[in-house]
């Protein structure tokens, strides 16, 4: 494994450069490997949040700005702002959508405090090298009351999410890489970053710490991936 995991130091450059190799066949590979489902779960994700026309949303760990394009048709009157580390995602994001987008670290965001009404991160937390900073930097660019939501394949718990993602990642992952990614490493990171990273509970008490309230979280269809919602204090 190249990519180091979550719990490792000196991550964001190696992550990053990853995610510009794997951006030209990023769509195609979310969409197939999770046989569409993953939108299912961004839609869920603003339907929780519910963005209003006139409200600032940023769309942190934009990707090629899925998200941003979902919110921009629920709310037409949404102020977006997109961010992401890989200039190669983000530009592909910019051509779909039109919005505006920032290249950005996500422990040090480019943005005044109390900047944005909501904030979203979609599978983005797991690549950051201490994501409780992460939480503390949304915090700090969300005004009080605002509302966050964080969509991620937390390390699962129970028996069953186990089974479910074990299976997912050892029988499915594994083929749709080969097959469909210019980076197969990069599906190999996926799996292994899963099961390094903090569990659902774990995240939701690090959102705690670190100025949220009314943290909620869920186990989402059909187990693999997590949905947290939180208000900031």
């Amino acid at each position: 494994m190249n990519v180091p995991l979550p719990g490792e130091a000196h991550r964001a450059k190696a992550v990053r450069a990853m995610f510009d190799r794997v951006a030209p066949s990023y769509d195609l590979l979310n969409r197939v490997m999770t046989f569409r489902i993953d939108q299912v779960w961004r839609r869920r994700l603003l339907s929780d949040l519910a963005p209003r026309d006139g409200e600032a949303l940023l769309d942190l760990c934009a990707g090629t700005m899925d998200v941003a394009a979902l919110a921009r048709r629920r709310a037409p009157g949404l102020r977006i702002v997109a961010a992401d580390f890989s200039m190669e995602m983000l530009r592909r994001g910019v051509e779909k959508t039109a919005l505006p987008a920032s290249q950005a670290d996500a422990m040090a965001l480019p943005f005044l405090d109390a900047r944005f009404d909501l904030a979203t991160v979609t599978f983005g937390m797991r690549n950051l090298d201490a994501y409780e900073v992460g939480l503390a930097e949304l915090a700090r660019v969300l005004r009080p009351g605002g509302r966050l939501g964080v969509l991620e394949f937390f390390r699962p718990e129970s028996s069953g999410s186990r089974f479910v993602h074990g299976a997912y990642n050892r029988l499915a992952l594994p083929v749709f890489g080969r097959i469909l990614s210019p980076d197969p490493e990069a599906y190999r990171y996926l799996v292994a970053s899963m099961e390094r990273f903090a569990s659902r509970p774990e995240f939701e008490a690090a959102a705690r710490r670190t100025g949220f309230r009314d943290v909620r979280g869920t186990t989402l269809f059909p187990g693999v991936c997590g949905l947290v919602t939180a208000v900031k204090a």
